[in-house]
């Protein structure tokens, strides 16, 4: 079977192709939409519960003073700054984006709105973003203050508040709306089209909010939707209109625009390519993972290194009189500067993680729940770097002050004194149902959570400071129940596997690891032998059709391929990077398996025996990761790039019992 870019057979024939779109449950007129997603995939905004009479009370206030409460992360950020250009296009004056601080608390709060009023005391219009649908106590508060409240969200939520009206796909009983995972900012996007589509004709203005889009695509990456449905449409036009910018841009253009909303947005995003351009961080083009890589993470670090988000939102409100004076810090400067030390903080505090695991001793289970000398900013991306190194839910509280980040000698588990509360963020694997897990706990263990909301991958959760240890040992024991089921549900079905990937590529060690009775459910793809990485059509056609249905991510994972390395087979690692800290294995078939920062794992030493003798190096890894194509000089090779690596090698005890290290 041939392919191409936008055409597809109308049988597959491709087994590895074929498995993918049996697992994925998806058809080729999905396969079509996938590939070439175009606008009229969106679904209709009116489908969205509550959205006739939120545009309808919103035309009704039209002249009064509107303030925007946005949430204070990325998502929050996009949602806000698209909430204000919307609204502007549609004649409603320039909104006042209020930029939340994290000690307002979350959303629309008293605080909140009292900050709002201090700021414009004539404001009479409240528009939520990103945030809204459990803010009961600050929409009563607003509501005495005689203000309007209209709420956009995507949050999770169950009974609603007494706001004017409510938009939320994921609440209140919206059942209307055909796909409910879409971000904060594509609900106010989706909200506002609904307005423009009764009450505005004007040609122009329909144009100038369709780019808006671009920042709806953006928080699709940053909050971590999944790639499917319409959020295709939002991620790969957003990538094509940042080309568009890339491509058209000049210091002549970003000193061109005027001070209107519009072109403080436009004026924004060309700040972002400046910067991303002087750090050389555009020159491989834009991709999805430029939003998730780079975009994203410089809008949120203001707030989680300071718990302010004012100047993400001064990103797209800079005036030209700002570009005036030469010695004056980009905000976008600023703002990757600010990411680059959260990096470093990150990577400080995740060190200091696994050095106290290390030294205390235990099971992962016994730190899934923990906390740290560090602002609740923070505290999200260490959970998630804990994820994602041992692959169970997380749960990190922020044990200090605004801007502390784990300077202190001792950060692990610290004792909070003087504190009454603790913040903190939640992650887990895309296979785990974090938000009916916490609801559980929630239920059977009333008042031992304070408040908390999120996602099914990602929540936020407040403790009093004298639950901690039984919130502790509540969530470790509740999943270590919950895997033991799992465990033996797979142990009846015998689905234990150390190959984790979707597909197997065969080795020689493959071939040992079967004959010595270790069994597997996955699919194999001969790649020894008399087959090669070099003579493996179908592997090749399953790799170059991969391709064409970038993006993946969230939602939509890059397919995963497991091989059986034994050390012993591998004639020779590279190393690479400054620090010579990733590792290259040529393998015998052809393969190239690559390990960003794996050069310490992967190290080959030879070890003299006392005959004088090298020993032979009897390491067994599995490692798993995604494949694709290396061009080089008019050459191409397949590559493995690793995102995962079991240690195999067994004692004849542990390859009795199948056991993995």
């Amino acid at each position: 079977m041939m392919m191409t870019q936008g055409s597809l057979a109308p049988e597959v024939q491709n087994p590895i192709i074929q498995s993918f779109l049996e697992r994925r449950e998806l058809t080729l007129s999905d396969v079509s939409y996938l590939i070439n997603p175009e606008a009229t995939h969106q679904h209709d905004p009116f489908l969205l519960k509550g959205v006739g009479r939120w545009i309808d009370i919103l035309h009704t206030v039209k002249g009064q003073p509107i303030a925007i409460i946005p949430d204070y992360d990325a998502d929050g950020v996009l949602s806000g700054t698209l909430a204000r250009v919307g609204l502007s296009l549609f004649g409603f004056g320039d909104a006042y984006v209020y930029p939340p601080k994290t000690n307002d608390g979350y959303g629309l709060t008293k605080r909140s709105i009292d900050n709002v009023l201090a700021a414009r005391p004539d404001v009479r219009v409240i528009v939520t973003t990103d945030n809204g649908s459990k803010a009961f106590e600050g929409i009563q508060y607003a509501k005495e203050k005689g203000l309007t409240v209209l709420v956009t969200d995507h949050h999770l939520a169950d009974v609603a508040p007494c706001a004017d009206a409510i938009v939320n796909p994921n609440g209140h009983g919206d059942n209307t709306y055909p796909f409910t995972h879409i971000s904060g900012t594509a609900v106010i996007y989706k909200t506002l089209w609904a307005y423009a589509r009764k009450y505005i004709t004007h040609s122009d203005t329909w144009r100038d909010f369709r780019s808006l889009v671009l920042l709806v695509g953006v928080s699709t990456i940053s909050d971590v939707m999944p790639l499917i449905n319409e959020n295709r449409y939002f991620v790969t036009e957003s990538v094509k209109m940042l080309t568009h910018f890339v491509k058209g841009y000049s210091v002549e253009r970003v000193l061109g625009y005027d001070d209107s909303p519009l072109h403080q947005y436009y004026r924004g995003v060309d700040l972002l390519v400046t910067t991303l351009h002087k750090y050389g961080k555009l020159k491989y083009g834009v991709d999805a993972d430029t939003f998730g890589f780079l975009i994203g993470p410089m809008l949120n670090s203001p707030r989680r290194m300071t718990g302010d988000s004012a100047l993400s939102f001064q990103l797209f409100q800079s005036k030209r009189v700002d570009l005036s004076d030469g010695n004056l810090l980009l905000p976008s400067d600023e703002l990757y500067e600010i990411n680059e030390l959260r990096k470093v903080c990150v990577q400080k505090l995740t060190t200091a993680l696994f050095d106290h695991m290390e030294s205390a001793g235990g099971s992962p289970l016994d730190y899934m729940v923990f906390n740290a000398r560090m602002s609740k900013g923070i505290a999200g991306l260490l959970s998630g770097n804990f994820t994602k190194k041992f692959g169970i839910p997380s749960i990190a509280f922020g044990a200090g002050s605004e801007g502390d980040n784990g300077t202190d000698e001792h950060v692990i588990n610290i004792d909070p004194v003087g504190k009454t509360f603790m913040v903190g963020s939640a992650r887990s694997p895309e296979s785990f149902d974090l938000y009916g897990f916490l609801t559980g706990i929630d239920e059977e263990y009333p008042g031992l959570i304070e408040r908390w909301g999120g996602h099914a991958q990602a929540a936020g959760i407040t403790i009093r400071v004298e639950n901690f240890e039984r919130f502790r040992s509540v969530v470790s024991s509740r999943y270590a129940d919950l895997m033991r089921e799992h465990l033996e549900s797979q142990e009846t079905s015998g689905a234990v596997s150390p190959f984790d990937g979707e597909f197997i590529l065969t080795s020689e060690a493959y071939d040992r690891l079967i004959q010595e009775g270790v069994t597997h459910a996955r699919e194999a793809v001969p790649l020894h032998g008399h087959t090669s990485v070099f003579t493996n059509h179908s592997l090749w056609e399953a790799v170059r059709f991969f391709e064409q249905l970038e993006p993946f991510g969230h939602g939509f994972p890059k397919p995963s391929f497991s091989v059986a390395i034994a050390m012993q087979d591998v004639p020779r690692v590279f190393t690479m990077g400054a620090d010579q800290q990733h590792a290259k294995l040529m393998l015998r078939n052809g393969l190239s398996v690559i390990h960003w920062n794996g050069a310490e794992l992967f190290k080959k030493e030879g070890q003299v025996a006392a005959g004088g003798n090298l020993e032979p190096d009897e390491r067994l890894f599995i490692v798993t990761g995604s494949l694709s194509v290396n061009r080089y000089n008019d050459t191409e090779s397949l590559q493995l790039i690793v995102s995962d690596v079991r240690d195999f090698t067994q004692s004849d005890d542990s390859k009795e019992k199948g056991a993995t290290a």
